[in-house]
């Protein structure tokens, strides 16, 4: 597994409290936002500071901010080897 896979931009379950990935999306939202923040000229630009997203581990789906993005790390459940070896 490379260095970049085990690194992601993501926010925490509000329910579960694991790691969830930010879509693509999402992140180019949070990019024009810093832009935005960082730019002097008197222009506005309208950039969505929420967005919904579903936990892939509890099912659960909540409302997040921008500013909730955080750097995560992936961390490999013991189960998912087995269930691979099941699988071949």
């Amino acid at each position: 597994m490379s260095a970049d896979s085990m690194h992601f931009r993501g926010v925490h379950c509000r329910s579960c409290g694991k790691p969830v990935r930010v879509p693509a999306l999402v992140m180019k939202n949070e990019s024009a936002a810093h832009a935005q923040s960082s730019e002097d000229k008197m222009q506005y630009h309208l950039v969505s500071q929420v967005f919904v997203l579903r936990c892939h581990s509890c099912r659960k789906e909540s409302v997040y901010s921008v500013s909730q993005i955080v750097d995560c790390a992936f961390l490999p459940t013991p189960n998912a080897g087995r269930a691979k070896e099941a699988a071949a």
